[in-house]
């Protein structure tokens, strides 16, 4: 806590937290390559220009969209900002859009499985105040996908 009366925040390079998700997604990507099907993304690594929009364009897009101008304007909600557990009410309903905009192109269950790294990616747009760590996160739990599926081939 610094003198002004607010918290102070985290310096990601010394934040467990982050150390964590980072660890976390590497783990998740080796669980990916042994759990799904061989070449499950072969649609996609096939084109350099899929692969790359994957890997790099959409995080930025959508970590802009959900994280930056969703989440940012529930966040200046009294109602929506509240926590439970934890987690606020506007990363919670982000997190819910964000898996519904999945469903467009995936089954529900795959849908549903970017729910947990959706809470994540909004609990580092909070705890930082920006979205440096989400879009780069987003990045590496794509890019995770992405290497399972080459390596799988």
């Amino acid at each position: 806590m610094d003198l002004s009366g607010f918290q102070s925040r985290p310096t990601p390079l010394r934040d467990k937290q982050l150390l964590v998700a980072l660890i976390g997604t590497v783990l998740a990507g080796v669980g990916l390559y042994h759990w799904l099907p061989q070449g499950y993304a072969a649609d996609i690594t096939g084109s350099l220009w899929l692969t790359l929009n994957v890997a790099l364009l959409y995080p930025v897009v959508e970590e802009l969209l959900f994280r930056g101008v969703i989440q940012g304007e529930l966040l200046r909600r009294e109602k929506t900002a509240a926590r439970h557990f934890g987690v606020s009410r506007a990363n919670m309903l982000t997190s819910i859009l964000f898996t519904c905009l999945h469903l467009v192109h995936q089954a529900p269950l795959w849908a549903a499985s970017v729910m947990l790294p959706s809470l994540v990616l909004g609990h580092f747009r909070e705890r930082y105040n920006n979205l440096i760590a989400p879009i780069l996160l987003h990045i590496l739990f794509n890019a995770a996908w992405l290497s399972a599926s080459i390596a799988s081939n």
